[in-house]
């Protein structure tokens, strides 16, 4: 059954993730999907990290607060997503860029940090 669930779940989905502190809206989640490979892609190409296929992630995303600002957490990960995606984030302490973490500030409408997951 859980296989079924996994299955569901397309690479390249964008999951909203309960939890959190706020909940973005769907205008608010656009912008941010709208803009995250080109920012993704220029803070790996200055990190000299060479990101996997755009097209082999999964996206999470969660209302968070960052330094007291609101902002929306992008969890990113390049495998098969687990059944329980849609229920919690996934979490990697290694894998390189084909994990990361970003996060977008929806009132001023720009990403204000990445994070790639480090080499094992």
């Amino acid at each position: 059954m859980a296989y079924l669930a996994a299955l569901a779940i397309a690479i390249g989905s964008w999951l909203g993730v309960p939890g959190g502190s706020w909940q973005p809206n769907a205008t608010e989640v656009a912008e941010a999907r709208s803009q995250l490979e080109s920012y993704v892609a220029r803070k790996a190409w200055l990190a000299r990290e060479a990101l996997p296929s755009w097209d082999s992630y999964t996206f999470q995303y969660q209302g968070q607060e960052l330094h007291g600002k609101k902002v929306i957490l992008v969890n990113a990960f390049c495998s098969a997503p687990p059944p329980d995606a849609t229920e919690q984030l996934v979490r990697a302490f290694d894998g390189g860029p084909c994990f990361f973490q970003a996060y977008w500030d929806p009132i001023d409408k720009i990403y204000v940090g990445v994070a790639f997951n480090g080499h094992a």
